[in-house]
């Protein structure tokens, strides 16, 4: 080595990586490998990032020291997180098409589970603060394996209806058992101030949640959120306001979050955009830094222990023992069958979500020890390997339902040929979606040779869905046949109901003179829309007569009067089909009617500037 080189490379020093950038580094390290280690030994992804976070723990390699907390500060706002979109993803609709399934089931695995864990924790000898707490974190369970069930198209069965509607009542009263538990231990005073500012509290968390949230949600998506990085962030700043309302009052955040996912369950369709960008922040940065941060407080010595063992080999016993019992009440009570218990079972076995929660909870206000901890990281491992095995057992011998996805506001697609009409048509589509949480898209339709003209415009439907609160990004379809073209893609989206904008009665109009043969295309129900006017205040149903001979594919008159009370509440009127009845519509008004032919109404039905016309055809 040259001599005048010396000098310079001696200067030189080195330092162990530290610092923001490398604890990063190393936590997004564990989330890109740790997952897909454990998928290939068929172990869940969870397990993964829990076992990483142990490796680069104070209890493993030390990479991230134990007096480190801005892991542990990402981790409470993935909890957050997770807690937020365990309850803006569940279905509600479900819940209210089989409520009297859902409760019962709802009670049952709630309320058994419940009782051996606070059992178990008054035998071990704990307070009664903790005993409950313990209850709490059996009781609740994650929906981590609907998607297996979902993809095996038995989302609409009634035991996987009634498994994933009985979370809301599982998971919220768990979480309102943790906010009355750590309130009591947390909140100073006598003991009937504490009860009366807990019970203050979560009377001003709902309210502020469920009545006030998604007003306010609506109104910042209407006239702030045309920016999509604006409508995700308003979302998140949704859970915080709710998580720092209940912390004012000595409940936990993660109950305000969830109850904010509830509120704004209706507001964000599980499949439209702003859904999509919550699930991949969460699933790719929130929630995995949760878990890992989870992983940290992992101790093989603890774990080893035999009163690790011991309490894990309880709690364990406890959950399956009560989930078990529920699901099998459940199926003598409500006759499901073998294999619908057996899914049942599987889908609300899994530990994860709450029961983290609660763990992390119990153990940060000193209810629980580190022994307690490691033993529900156990429980959580068993659980989720359980349900996985009951799960995969049950859904080959469940068959498929008949009807699956024949909800009409499920997905709606509005297929416009002149932007004008975007006001009206989103606005009763999202009237229609939203009785069923479900998700509308729009698209402007135009020939080739119109592209140039109509391309610019596409802003106009973008802003009339925004000021109703639809959650879509409208899209240019451009087709030389555009009735096949309409078909291939309401077909491919499984579309429930399909809006044609038609600007007249005029058979010539665009897209008007197509609705037949896309009815006809089609086994979902089709509707055009003659007019622009948006402020419908009133509906008024006309109806086939009764004697009409044959009959379409789907009973066009009980579709009509359907739509009508979910555009117009009770304010539906009924009419019979007669002549001088389809005079020009009055102010505010929206008619509709079944549609045997397009051109029968051609001309007849030509609704004034004040008032709109919806025709169903009847193929």
């Amino acid at each position: 080595m040259p001599a005048t080189l010396t000098p310079a490379l001696a200067g030189i020093s080195l330092k162990s990586p530290s610092g923001p950038a490398w604890e990063f580094l190393i936590l997004f390290l564990v989330v890109i490998v740790g997952p897909p280690l454990m998928t290939r030994a068929r172990v869940p992804g969870i397990i993964g990032l829990l076992i990483g976070g142990f490796v680069i723990g104070p209890y493993g390699l030390n990479l991230i020291g134990a007096g480190n907390t801005t892991v542990p500060d990402l981790g409470q706002l993935g909890l957050l997180y997770l807690m937020f979109v365990a309850g803006v993803e569940l279905d509600l609709s479900l819940v209210r098409v089989h409520r009297r399934a859902v409760l019962t089931y709802g009670v049952l695995t709630f309320v058994l589970p419940m009782l051996f864990g606070t059992v178990i924790g008054l035998a071990l000898g704990w307070i009664l603060p903790a005993a409950l707490l313990l209850g709490a974190l059996l009781s609740s369970h994650t929906l981590l394996l609907y998607p297996t069930a979902r993809a095996a198209g038995l989302s609409a069965d009634r035991g996987v209806a009634t498994a994933v509607g009985a979370t809301v009542l599982t998971d919220t009263a768990a979480l309102v058992v943790l906010a009355a538990v750590s309130g009591t231990q947390v909140a100073g005073g006598s003991p009937g101030s504490i009860a009366a500012q807990i019970v203050l509290g979560l009377l001003v968390l709902v309210l502020f949640t469920l009545l006030l949230l998604p007003r306010f949600a609506r109104l910042a998506f209407r006239y702030l959120g045309t920016d999509r990085v604006v409508r995700y962030l308003l979302a998140v700043a949704s859970f915080l306001a709710a998580g720092t309302v209940a912390d004012i009052f000595g409940i936990e955040p993660i109950v305000g979050a969830f109850f904010a996912g509830l509120a704004l369950n209706r507001l964000v369709p599980n499949e439209g955009p702003l859904m999509d960008r919550i699930d991949f922040f969460g699933s790719a940065v929130f929630v995995p830094i949760f878990l890992v941060s989870v992983g940290l407080l992992l101790d093989p010595k603890v774990m080893i222990e035999g009163e690790t063992l011991k309490l894990a080999g309880l709690f364990v016993a406890a959950s399956l023992a009560g989930k078990a019992a529920a699901s099998g009440i459940a199926r003598l009570a409500l006759g499901y069958s073998g294999p619908q218990a057996t899914l049942m079972l599987g889908l609300t076995v899994p530990q994860a979500a709450a029961t983290l929660a609660a763990t992390i909870v119990g153990f940060n206000i000193g209810l629980f020890d580190q022994s307690v901890v490691n033993a529900a990281l156990v429980l959580i491992l068993v659980s989720i390997v359980v349900g996985t095995l009951l799960v995969d057992r049950a859904v080959p011998a469940v068959p498929s339902p008949l009807e699956v996805g024949r909800r009409v506001g499920a997905r709606i697609l509005v297929v416009l040929a002149d932007p004008g009409q975007a006001p009206l048509a989103l606005s009763l589509a999202a009237r229609i979606a939203a009785a069923d949480g479900g998700v509308v898209r729009g698209m402007l339709a135009a020939p080739p040779g119109r592209v140039e003209a109509l391309e610019p415009r596409l802003a106009e439907l973008q802003a009339a869905g925004y000021a109703v609160g639809i959650d879509a990004e409208p899209r240019l379809l451009v087709h030389h046949a555009l009735p096949h073209a309409v078909v291939d893609i309401a077909t491919a989206n499984r579309a429930s109901l399909v809006i044609l904008g038609a600007s007249t009665a005029d058979e010539t109009s665009p897209l008007g003179s197509d609705a037949e043969a896309i009815a006809a295309g089609l086994a979902v129900p089709v509707a055009v829309l003659l007019g622009f006017e948006a402020k419908i205040r009133e509906v008024e149903v006309v109806r086939e007569p009764v004697d009409r001979p044959g009959g379409g594919a789907f009973d066009a008159d009980g579709l009509a009067i359907d739509l009508g009370r979910r555009i117009a509440g009770a304010r539906v009127e009924t009419n019979d089909l007669v002549p001088e009845g389809l005079q020009a519509p009055r102010l505010g008004l929206l008619r509709i009617m079944p549609a045997t032919s397009w051109q029968l109404f051609a001309g007849a039905v030509e609704p004034r500037s004040d008032s709109a016309v919806l025709l169903l055809p009847d193929l």
